[in-house]
This record gives structure tokens, C-alpha cells and sequence, in this order.
């Protein structure tokens, strides 16, 4: 019996394999990553929305990076996202 209900592994699936390729590195989200998916999906951002704002959060992000490999997660690029997804909701 999985953890993870069968209507959810869509969504989560989707966006794990987005945030993966976006930043082409990893095999797997960490359980905070998750966990911030699932808030997001409970939210019901639309999970079209919630990649777009996390290619722009990205972007953002990795514009004011100083380091030269950033270990990228959700949970870190959250305050990003979350400003992209008020601006795509006015």
C-alpha cells in the first residue's frame, strides 16, 4: 500500500520530473520538497502555474546566486515561487 494517494502522484510526479529537469541534477526530491508540493496541490495552485512559477523562481534565483553550483531545492527557492504565483494570481 503506497503512502502517497494515487490523485496525487500525478501532481507530484509532474512537478518533481519539472523541478529535475529544470535543474538537470538528482534523482529524487528530499521529503520537505514533497511535503511543499503536496501544500501547494492542497492550495489547488494549478500544477501549469506552479511550473512556470518555479522556471521563473528559478531564473530569479540563479540571477542573484554568487555561488557557482548552487544546490537548488524547492523548499530553498519557495520565497520565489511563491512571489511568481501572486503575481500570476492579479
Amino acid at each position: 500500500m503506497s503512502l502517497i494517494e494515487k490523485k496525487n502522484l500525478n501532481y507530484l510526479t509532474t512537478v518533481e520530473q519539472f523541478f529535475l529537469s529544470l535543474k538537470d541534477s538528482g534523482l529524487h526530491l528530499s521529503a520537505s520538497d514533497t511535503h511543499l508540493i503536496g501544500q501547494w496541490e492542497g492550495r489547488g495552485v494549478d500544477v501549469n502555474h506552479l511550473c512556470r512559477a518555479i522556471e521563473k523562481g528559478y531564473a530569479k534565483a540563479g540571477k542573484q546566486e554568487r555561488s557557482p553550483n548552487p544546490k537548488w531545492s524547492l523548499t530553498r527557492l519557495e520565497d520565489y515561487i511563491e512571489q511568481e504565483l501572486q503575481r500570476a494570481a492579479r
